[in-house]
């Protein structure tokens, strides 16, 4: 028997996919899948645990309206390299100025694809981020001086044990498929890494430009929520009363709404 099953929703999005590999200028590989729509690109950079079908809510609502491409960025690349791996991707790929929707560690470097490679953003997302390493470092999952010595099967299993001990709900069920089964060890423990030393970046400058969390969101605090304002004070700010730190799994509903409305303008 199959342990830490995928939802049923996302099991069945992603074996509807057909996934490709690209192997960036590093180099690096990446994983994503892509609609194919004659339409507006729309792209999507989760945040550091699991794969891109952990953003399936969204692919799913915009896949008849964008030429979605679900993105799995590799691990332990510091965020200049993904930002010009993303765009090396895009270019391979013949999109052009595409929508960025971001979340958590993917809005943290998607702030560098930005500013790095402006006329390949036609907007920009940053949904549940951070400004640096510190805004995380009082939690044990992302000690840095841990992560730093620490086995990536160690890694692996110290997440196990505190998503095990969360509340039995569909979240839960997600995330430890997500770890389980999405994202090889050692690339997990790259990305976590990453996050726990991540140096402030500076702020981006886009069209369409979005800050958003959530008022329950349990990983990023009220003080680090009004750290990332502070940084955007002309952008559009959006504030979801629920989600938690996934808000594109625990309900995706007002977040899709919000984009739509995003997209159209």
């Amino acid at each position: 028997m199959n342990a830490h099953p995928a939802p049923p929703a996302l099991a069945a999005w992603s074996r509807g996919r057909e996934w490709h590999r690209f192997i960036d200028g590093s180099p690096a590989v990446w994983r994503f899948a892509d609609n194919r729509r004659e339409a507006p690109p729309l792209v999507l950079l989760p945040g550091a645990l699991g794969d891109a079908s952990s953003a399936w809510h969204i692919a799913e609502a915009f896949d008849a309206q964008r030429r979605v491409l679900a993105v799995t960025y590799p691990g332990g690349c510091d965020a200049m390299a993904l930002a010009d791996g993303l765009a090396a991707l895009l270019q391979s790929l013949d999109i052009g100025p595409a929508a960025v929707w971001g979340s958590s560690y993917g809005a943290w470097w998607a702030q560098a694809f930005a500013r790095r490679h402006p006329s390949r953003v036609a907007a920009l997302w940053l949904g549940n981020t951070f400004v640096d390493g510190a805004d995380v470092a009082a939690s044990p999952l992302f000690d840095a001086a841990w992560l730093a010595t620490a086995a990536s099967d160690e890694v692996v299993a110290r997440w196990s044990a505190a998503l095990s001990g969360r509340p039995d709900d569909p979240l839960r069920a997600a995330q430890l498929h997500l770890l389980h089964h999405t994202l090889p060890a050692a690339q997990l423990h790259g990305r976590l890494r990453q996050v726990a030393q991540a140096p402030a970046l500076p702020p981006a400058s886009a069209p369409g430009l979005v800050v958003s969390d959530c008022a329950d969101d349990p990983t990023l605090g009220p003080a680090v929520r009004e750290r990332v304002r502070a940084r955007y004070r002309d952008a559009r700010t959006l504030q979801l009363p629920t989600g938690g730190h996934y808000p594109h799994i625990v309900d995706s509903r007002p977040l899709v709404d919000a984009m739509r409305a995003w997209l159209a303008d």
